[in-house]
Formats: C-alpha cells, sequence, structure tokens
C-alpha cells in the first residue's frame, strides 16, 4: 500500500475508532467529501448491522494483549502513530472487511451497489451566523476571508473559525458586540480579541464585543459554550446568563449549559477556579471537578462530578450516565436538527448509560440506542418516532 492510500486508510480508522486529533479530522473531513470514495467507506462501513457486528467484535479484543502478542519487545517505548499503527493491524482488518479493498480498488468500476433502505441524517457541521454591529448578518462555513468591523478591526474567518485575536492590542473607546448564533445541526468555535476560546454547542449564541475594554470581559451566552479563558488578573472575565445568573473568572476551562428550554442551569469546572452568582443572594466558588446547577426557581445545588460527561460534546462525543432517554434525544435532535415523538410517555425515562461518537450518521446513533434501551426508532423525515421493540405499528 503507498503512503498516500495508507494515510487515508488511517485517516478512517481513527474515525471509527474515535482516536482522531483534530488535526487527522480536519484532513478526514477534506477528502471525505459527497461522492468521493472515502465519504461511501465511511458511509458504507459506519451504519447498519455489519458495523454494529465488527464493533461487537472489536469490544471483545484485549488490545493490550494483542500488542505484547504482535510486538518484538513489549518494554519498549512506541511513537503514537507506531503504537496505535499496530493496534490497527490488529483491528483494522476485522473493521474494515473486503469493503475497504473494493471502495479504494474499485478504479473506473463504480463505487459500490449499495444502497441503504434507511432515510439517514448526516451528523452536524461546523457553521454559524455571525451578527455584526450594524446589523449585518454574515454566514460562516468555508469562506477565508476578513471581516472589517466599523471600528477599523480586521476579523479573521475560515472554515472552523471566528479570529478576534488582535495583532496589536489599541486602546478601546468605544465597546462594538457582535452576536454569534449557531443553530441546530452545528456547531463553530470563535477567538475573542484577549485570546479567550469559546467552542460552542448547537442552538447556542453568544454576545460579546469586537474588543475588550480597560476593566472588565463580559460576554452573554444562550445554549452551551466551552471556555479556555485567557489569563489576565487585571480584568475579570464574566459570562451572562438567563435570570441574572453568571460566571465569573481570572482564567480557566469550564463550561456553561444554559438553554432556554432547561429546567436547570449548570456550570461544570475543569480547571482554575470560577465564582458563580445570581443576583446579590447566590455566590458560590467553584473547585475543580464541580458543577453548580441553578433552577428556575432560584433553588441551587454544588456536587462533584466527571467532568468527561459534561465536556463530551466539545472533544466530538456524547457522553451519558444514567441519563433519561428524552434528555438523551434532546441532545441528539439538537446536533442532527431532528426532532423526536414518542408513543408512550414511559419511554422518556428509560434510563441510558453510554459513549457515542458525535460524527457518526444518525442511523449508527440510533442503532445503538435501539440495542441498549430495547425501543424502536422511525426515521421519516426529520422526525424520529419512539415506541416498543414490539411494536410494529
Amino acid at each position: 500500500m503507498n503512503r498516500k492510500l495508507n494515510n487515508r486508510v488511517w485517516l478512517i480508522f481513527t474515525r471509527l475508532l474515535g482516536m482522531e486529533t483534530e488535526q487527522e479530522r480536519e484532513q478526514l473531513d477534506e477528502i471525505a467529501v459527497p461522492h468521493s470514495k472515502e465519504k461511501t467507506l465511511l458511509d458504507e462501513i459506519s451504519a447498519g448491522e455489519d458495523y454494529l457486528r465488527r464493533r461487537e467484535i472489536i469490544d471483545g479484543i484485549d488490545v493490550e494483549k494483542e500488542l505484547k502478542r504482535v510486538m518484538k519487545s513489549p518494554k519498549r517505548r512506541f511513537s503514537r502513530v507506531l503504537y496505535w499503527g499496530r493496534v490497527a493491524a490488529i483491528v483494522l482488518p476485522v473493521l474494515l472487511g473486503s469493503v475497504a479493498v473494493y471502495v479504494f480498488y474499485a478504479g473506473q468500476q463504480p463505487v459500490s451497489d449499495y444502497v441503504m433502505d434507511l432515510h439517514d441524517v448526516e451528523p452536524g457541521t461546523l457553521k454559524a451566523v455571525l451578527v455584526t454591529s450594524d446589523g449585518t448578518l454574515r454566514e460562516l462555513e468555508t469562506s477565508v476571508n476578513h471581516i472589517e468591523e466599523k471600528d477599523g478591526s480586521r476579523i479573521k474567518v475560515d472554515s472552523a473559525r471566528l479570529n478576534y485575536e488582535a495583532d496589536k492590542q489599541e486602546p478601546v473607546r468605544e465597546l462594538i458586540y457582535n452576536k454569534l448564533l449557531v443553530g441546530r445541526g452545528h456547531e463553530y468555535m470563535l477567538v475573542l480579541n484577549d485570546g479567550t476560546k469559546v467552542w460552542m454547542n448547537s442552538k447556542s449564541e453568544l454576545s460579546y464585543p469586537v474588543a475588550f475594554g480597560e476593566n472588565i470581559r463580559r460576554v452573554r451566552l444562550s445554549g452551551e459554550a466551552y471556555f479556555e479563558v485567557a489569563k489576565d488578573s487585571a480584568r475579570p472575565f464574566i459570562v451572562e446568563v438567563d435570570k441574572g445568573f453568571e460566571v465569573k473568572v481570572l482564567g480557566t476551562h469550564f463550561n456553561i449549559k444554559a438553554y432556554d428550554t432547561d429546567d436547570s442551569f449548570e456550570t461544570t469546572l475543569v480547571e482554575g477556579k470560577v465564582q458563580v452568582m445570581q443576583g446579590d443572594k447566590t455566590k458560590v466558588t467553584l473547585e475543580p471537578s464541580e458543577q453548580m446547577v441553578i433552577g428556575r426557581d432560584g433553588k441551587h445545588e454544588v456536587r462533584v462530578v466527571n467532568t468527561s460527561y459534561y465536556i463530551a460534546w466539545h472533544e466530538g462525543w456524547f457522553y451519558f450516565d444514567d441519563e433519561p432517554l428524552e434528555q438523551v434525544l434532546t441532545m441528539i435532535g439538537r446536533w442532527y436538527d431532528i426532532d423526536f415523538s414518542f408513543k408512550a410517555e414511559g419511554l422518556k425515562e428509560i434510563s441510558v448509560t453510554g459513549k457515542l461518537k458525535r460524527f457518526e450518521n444518525l442511523s449508527v446513533i440510533l442503532n445503538m440506542l435501539e440495542k441498549t434501551t430495547g425501543v424502536r426508532f422511525t426515521l421519516t423525515g426529520r422526525m424520529v418516532t419512539i415506541s416498543k421493540e414490539n411494536n410494529r405499528d
């Protein structure tokens, strides 16, 4: 196998097993375009019963045991590429099967005669709408350019993020606000003027100044976002949410979930220290791995959590820990821009625990959930009906 082909197979392998880095994800997204051989391969081997069968086989492999068997010196340190290359040698043939050979070596023949009999939905994409200070709406998807603000600022735009970070800090005379809107079925990332990085989840919006002033850094969030705040002891960073709820930090990593439709708001601290405030009544300082939940009735609770569950979306996963099916499907619905309808109220409370990749097609996600919950999903257009497995009506 030549080097170029080997790299393409490697990118697909890392995607399917959830081992991809951000750079590898970008590389695969560039080549796995509609009607390409790579896209066809991904679609074929990541959906349906064959994929589930392969996953079951892979999950049963003792990778460490197999590595010791194939490596000449088990104690030797290997680079990441070499290490996972050996894993690939064990797992890849099982995962890909003969379809990989067919897709990559079909030459001028049709790539595949296989057509899914299930209408499918692709996962969300990197896309947002920028509302500038003069009210202009700009769709951000694949363009590579600069946007000129009325204060002379040049905003860098590419297919993955919006960058306000200034090469040279100038005194700010007037705060000029932009708003970033991320719809259902999308996510987006932006870098604020101070270097703070914000990853925005589906159905979210963030209002922020093009450049921060001298005393404070303040933004307003509706929805969900993961923040990596640039340290600046002279200017606290404040995230405002609904009903006087805000989070104050100096430099830290944290996640805020505050959808209008949710019964409560969550702040989950990964690194550093934050102060969560609700008006003048509540001021609570969180330590790493702590989460504060504020209900719409004003009551709050601080608890120690596994932060992995709450930032998994930012890393390309759905991660559920004994959560009701209705809540799980709400998250999935935002990402795939679909709606769900339950045929029986009792189905909403079925408990779900597990980890699923956000960049799979919807059919793969629903097939996994069917196997673990015992329900049946029926997709019609962009509506999914949930019924009992033995209900074929």
